[in-house]
Formats: C-alpha cells, structure tokens, sequence
C-alpha cells in the first residue's frame, strides 16, 4: 500500500504507550524540592498513582486526569510557581533515560504496532530532551513512523490532525485518523471535532466525553484497533461517537 494512502494511528506517549509511575514521581519529586513539606507532597503523589488518597487529601485531586495534573495541583496548592514547576518537568524527563523505573508498554503493544498497516505516529507534548531513551527503553522506534514532540496540546491539536490527514491525502475522509489517548480534552476532543476516531484509555475512569471506543486499557482496544486500520469507513460506522455511560 502507498505509505501515503495509509491510515494514520496517532497515539499518545505518557498513559497510553507509556505506562508506570516513574514520570509522574519524578516529577513529584523536583516539584516537592520547592516546598516546605516536600514529604506530604510526595505521599500524596503516591496516594493519587496508587488509588488510595486519604480523606485529608485535597479535593481537587479528584479530578485530576493523570499523576502529572496531580502533582501539578499539589504543587500550585503549596506555593510553587508556573515557572518552577516547569523547570522539574524538564528536569524529570531528562532524568528518564538514567532511571527509567517501571516505564513499560501495554503488554502486546508492539505485536500491533508492528502488524497493522497504519502510519503510525507518537504525538507528545513532552521534549526532546529525554525522549530518545525512553523510546529506546520501551522498544518501539521499530514500529512508529513519526515522531512529535512539544506538541502543545490540545491548543495546538487540530493543526496537527490537519496536517497529518494533509499528508495521507485524507482532508475529506478524517475517519482514516484514529487518535488514541488517556486525556480527553487533549487527545480525543480535537479529534471528535475534527470527524477522526476516537479511541479513550480512561485510566482513571474520568469519562470526559463522547468518543468511539473506549476501555479502562489500551490492551482492551487493539482489536477495535485493527478492525479500524483495515476499513476506517465501515469501522466508523459501525462504533458511532458517543457520549460515556454514567452510573
């Protein structure tokens, strides 16, 4: 198949392609350095990764869609500045690639990747910096194309799903997109807006919005995922977007 007539797959990196707590704690612990209790941040860092926050802990913590946005609320709750927290993100991923932790892909990842035939791209908001070995790390620069870093997402998404449909000549059939991810409003709405699938691994069972499939596990959508890769027109159809179940 032309690469160009091929479907594209864009997936997320951190929650999606990459798993563990390694980042987040990372993370946690050079946001922490500027605190005056950097213990009860990283305990609650913990809790939030681990499911088990006390009572005391913090409301807004609840809604946090991933350990990175909980860190981050702990954070500006405790005084740290915009540009503080910036500097221990980017110290934390350049850190990566020296204690790489418990980072790993979903188990059977890299069999799909390696088996469909989809132009397949990591689009991250992450930096460079650090990025090569934890690709390196997971092993899956064999089966990705393309890789984007910096992406600002989700302000800058939609300019990126156009390009990348640009690229596959599929401006007028979006349905030959499927993008996949953990963070509704960055991953997912630009891609329900643009007329793209949508494939939502709510981790931590957030049900932000409509999408076409969704599961709690990536692993739980590789089927979904193939069938479209094969037939994106007949797959859209038959999983139109919905909105989450609530109960």
């Amino acid at each position: 198949m032309d690469p160009l007539s091929r479907p594209v797959l864009v997936l997320d990196l951190d929650g999606t392609v990459c798993l563990g707590d390694t980042p987040a704690l990372l993370y946690a612990e050079g946001v922490a350095s500027f605190t005056d209790a950097p213990e009860a941040l990283l305990e609650l860092s913990e809790g939030f990764l681990a499911r088990r926050l006390p009572e005391s802990a913090p409301k807004a913590l609840t809604g946090a869609q991933d350990g990175y946005e909980a860190v981050r609320i702990l954070g500006v709750a405790a005084g740290v500045t915009d540009e503080q927290l910036s500097a221990a993100y980017l110290s934390s991923r350049a850190a990566i690639g020296e204690h790489p932790g418990d980072i790993r892909t979903p188990e059977g990842l890299v069999d799909l990747l390696g088996g469909i035939d989809a132009h397949r791209v990591i689009l991250t908001n992450s930096p460079r910096d650090g990025l090569d070995a934890i690709l390196d790390h997971l092993g899956v620069r064999d089966v990705i194309d393309e890789v984007l870093t910096d992406a600002l997402k989700p302000s800058r998404m939609t300019a990126h799903l156009d390009g990348f449909l640009a690229t596959a000549d599929a401006i007028d059939t979006p349905e030959r997109l499927m993008s996949v991810g953990d963070i509704w409003r960055n991953d997912l709405a630009p891609a329900v807006e643009r007329g793209c699938v949508a494939a939502y691994v709510d981790v931590f069972d957030r049900r932000q919005g409509p999408a076409h499939i969704r599961a709690e596990s990536l692993v739980d959508l590789y089927t979904a995922i193939s069938q479209w890769s094969r037939d994106p027109s007949s797959f859209i159809e038959a999983n139109p977007c919905k909105e989450p179940v609530r109960c």
